[in-house]
C-alpha cells in the first residue's frame, strides 16, 4: 500500500483506547512492551529498513493523536519513524515531540528487538504481530529463507477492514451491561522510584517443568501463577498484621483475556476484557491450596460467555451515555480522570497479562532465542507483571515502581525451592536511580 492509499486516513479510537488519552500521566504511561531476543546482534540499519516497509503495511499503527471537540482521534503520520537504541527506561511515556507523534516505538540493543506501545493504540496482541513481521522483514533483509506459513502479515498482504474494527462495540449486548459496584483494592507500598523511573527484573524458566507444576494442582498455568501472586502478596506484606484497616482490603489479581479466542475477530486494536481473582486475605492461615481453590472458581465465573458480554457492554453503554457523547471533551477528560481514579486504577492489586506461547514459523524459530513482554506500574499499581512462552523458554517479567524487590525474590524462590532453575535478569534500577 503506497502512501497516497492512506495519507488522508483517520481512525475513531476504539471503545477501550478512548480512556487512555486523559488519564495518562508521566507516572501512569499506559504503555507496555513486547520484544524478541535473537541469536546474533541487530543491525540497526537494516532493522530500520525493516521497520519502513512493515509501516506501510501497518496504517493503523502509522498514526498520530489528534484533538477532536469531542474525542480525541488517530490521524495518518507521514513523517519519518526511526528505531532507536534501547535505553535502561522501561514503558516510558512516549513523547509525541520527540517521537514524530508516532503511539509507539521500536528499539533495539545488542541482540534484542522491542516494541514499546501507548495502550490507546492496540493491545498485547496488536503489538506481538507488529513485532513478529518486523522481526520477519528483517530476517528477509539479511538473507535468511523465512516463510510466513500463514502466521506472519508480511509487507505484501493488504490490510484488511477487520482489522481495524472495535470488536467491543460489535458484540455488546445493550440488554447485559449492568454495572457491578467494586471495593477498592489492596496496594503493595514501597519507596518510589525517583524520576518516573521503572524497574525490571524478569526470571526464565522451562516451558515444560512450568507446565508440569500448573498440572500438578489441576491448574492452568495462569490460574497457578496468579494465586502464586497472591500467596506472596499475602505472606510479604500483610500477614501477622491482617489487623492494619489498609490490609482489610481485598488483594485483586486483575488477567487481561484476549477476546479474540471467545469471539471470532482479527483486529488488531484493543479486544481484551480483565477477569480478576479477588480475596480478602485478613486471616492468618490462608494456604496457597486455598487460594488456588478460590482463584479457580472466580476465574471460571469470570470467563463465562455472558459475563464477558456484560463487561464489554458496560463499557461500550458508558462511552454511549448521551450526556458523555454531547459533553465537549476538554470537559470529558476530567471526567475520565476521575472515573479512572475511583472507578478503575485503585481497583487491582497489580495486573498479570499473558501473551501466551508464541507461534512463529518453523523457519523463524532457529533464530529467536526468547520472547517477552512487560507492562507499566506507576502510583497505585506498584508492581505489574507479564508472561509468555517461547519453546521451552518461560519468561516472567515484573515491573515495579518501587525500590523493594521482596515479591519478586519470593516468587522466584518458590521456583528454585522445588528445583526448577531460574536464570534472573534485570534493568538495575537501584544503580541509575537512586
Amino acid at each position: 500500500m503506497s502512501k497516497t492509499q492512506h495519507a488522508n486516513d483517520w481512525y475513531k479510537l476504539d471503545n477501550a483506547g478512548k480512556i487512555f488519552p486523559a488519564v495518562s500521566t508521566k507516572k501512569e504511561t499506559n504503555t507496555f512492551r513486547v520484544q524478541m531476543v535473537l541469536k546474533e546482534t541487530i543491525d540497526k540499519d537494516l532493522l530500520q529498513l525493516a521497520a519502513d516497509a512493515i509501516l506501510e503495511r501497518f496504517p493503523m499503527f502509522k498514526v498520530r493523536l489528534k484533538s477532536g471537540f469531542f474525542w480525541n482521534y488517530l490521524d495518518s503520520n507521514e513523517r519519518p519513524f526511526y528505531v532507536l537504541p534501547l535505553t535502561h527506561h522501561v514503558c516510558g511515556r512516549l513523547s509525541p515531540k520527540e517521537n514524530n507523534g508516532f503511539l509507539f516505538q521500536i528499539y533495539y540493543r545488542d541482540n534484542l528487538v522491542a516494541v514499546e506501545m501507548f495502550h490507546a493504540l492496540a493491545d498485547g496482541t496488536g503489538a506481538l504481530t507488529l513485532i513478529k513481521s518486523l522481526v520477519f522483514e528483517y530476517l528477509l533483509l539479511k538473507g535468511y529463507k523465512v516463510t510466513p506459513d500463514n502466521i506472519i502479515l508480511t509487507k505484501d498482504s493488504l490490510p484488511q477492514k477487520e482489522e481495524y474494527v472495535d470488536a467491543q462495540s460489535v458484540y455488546y449486548n445493550p440488554n447485559n451491561r449492568k454495572h457491578v459496584p467494586e471495593e477498592r483494592a489492596f496496594h503493595v507500598k514501597g519507596t518510589p522510584i525517583e524520576d518516573n523511573n521503572i524497574g525490571l527484573i524478569s526470571g526464565t524458566l522451562s516451558t515444560n517443568k512450568m507446565l508440569e507444576l500448573a498440572r500438578e494442582h489441576q491448574a492452568t498455568i495462569t490460574e497457578y501463577l496468579t494465586a502464586l501472586t497472591m500467596r506472596i502478596i499475602y505472606l510479604t506484606q500483610i500477614k501477622y498484621r491482617e489487623h492494619l484497616p489498609e490490609n482489610q482490603k481485598p488483594v485483586k489479581i486483575f488477567v487481561p483475556v484476549n477476546m479474540r479466542k471467545h469471539f471470532p475477530s482479527n483486529t488488531l486494536r484493543n479486544f481484551s476484557i480483565f477477569v480478576k481473582s479477588n480475596m480478602k486475605m485478613n486471616r492468618p492461615d490462608i494456604s496457597f491450596d486455598e487460594i488456588l481453590a478460590l482463584v479457580k472458581e472466580q476465574f471460571k465465573a469470570g470467563m463465562e460467555k455472558s459475563e464477558l458480554i456484560r463487561k464489554m457492554s458496560e463499557n461500550v453503554a458508558f462511552e454511549k451515555n448521551i450526556f458523555l457523547r454531547i459533553t465537549p471533551y476538554f470537559l470529558k477528560k476530567y471526567a475520565l480522570k476521575i472515573g479512572y481514579s475511583f472507578l478503575g486504577i485503585t481497583l487491582n492489586t497489580l495486573s498479570l497479562s499473558n501473551l501466551g506461547s508464541v507461534d512463529l514459523p518453523l523457519s523463524m524459530q532457529p533464530y529467536i532465542d526468547n520472547i517477552s513482554a512487560s507492562v507499566y506500574s506507576g502510583k497505585y499499581n506498584t508492581i505489574n507483571l507479564a508472561i509468555s512462552s517461547f519453546q521451552d523458554k518461560f519468561k516472567i517479567t515484573f515491573t515495579r515502581s518501587i525500590i523493594e524487590t521482596t515479591i519478586e525474590r519470593e516468587f522466584f524462590r518458590h521456583f528454585t525451592s522445588k528445583g526448577i532453575d531460574v536464570l534472573i535478569e534485570s534493568n538495575y534500577v537501584e544503580e541509575y536511580a537512586i
